[in-house]
């Protein structure tokens, strides 16, 4: 059973292995376990220009766009992903190859914030940008979903938008069956790993 609009949600296949007592035999089934992404919202003045900026476009945080939208950027942001530019000029391309229509590109860009929400969180997204890394995890999820395109994410991806969902959903009533899933899920990582 799950949500009866996905967008909204990453979806995780996650395998249960059953008994069956009659016959003897174990089988394995997949349930997919619905992570709900949780919104992300600028924390501060420079923040909030720049993801006003880029939602009213409706796209993913271009950090080579801001360093041209907003120049008075480009010194922390090159201070802080110098390192890392052509990763970032790479995604950029490959979000701009997107909004025209590409699929690739659109699953690429997710792949790309995979590798480099790692590095995160910088001086630069602190103090001006944001949690943008997360913004665009969000809104490639969401764009996929829309497009009804499949797609899997990295493990520690997937751990990262649970924890976020879990802190989201302190004080609520727990989702048993949500927290079964994950104990599953957790338990075939480590098996995995074996």
């Amino acid at each position: 059973m799950g949500p009866p609009e996905k967008t909204n949600f990453y979806v995780e296949p996650v395998e249960i292995e059953i008994y069956l007592k009659k016959s003897g035999k174990v089988r394995t089934i997949i349930k997919d376990m619905y992570v709900e992404l949780i919104e992300v919202e600028p924390h501060n003045e420079h923040s909030v220009r720049i993801f006003q900026h880029f939602r009213e476009i409706e796209s993913p945080i271009d950090l080579i766009e801001i360093m041209n939208i907003f120049p008075e950027y480009i010194k922390p942001i090159y201070e802080s992903y110098y390192q890392h530019m052509d990763l970032f000029e790479k995604l950029s391309m490959h979000i701009q190859s997107a909004a025209g229509g590409s699929i690739d590109s659109l699953r690429l860009s997710l792949y790309f914030i995979e590798l480099l929400i790692k590095y995160e969180p910088t001086v630069a997204a602190i103090d001006y940008i944001g949690d943008f890394q997360t913004y665009n995890l969000n809104h490639l999820i969401r764009k996929l979903n829309t497009l009804n395109e499949s797609f899997l994410l990295e493990d520690s991806t997937v751990a990262y938008l649970i924890k976020r969902r879990n802190k989201a959903w302190e004080g609520r009533t727990r989702d048993r069956e949500f927290d079964k899933l994950v104990e599953l899920w957790q338990y075939n990582i480590k098996e995995k790993l074996l």
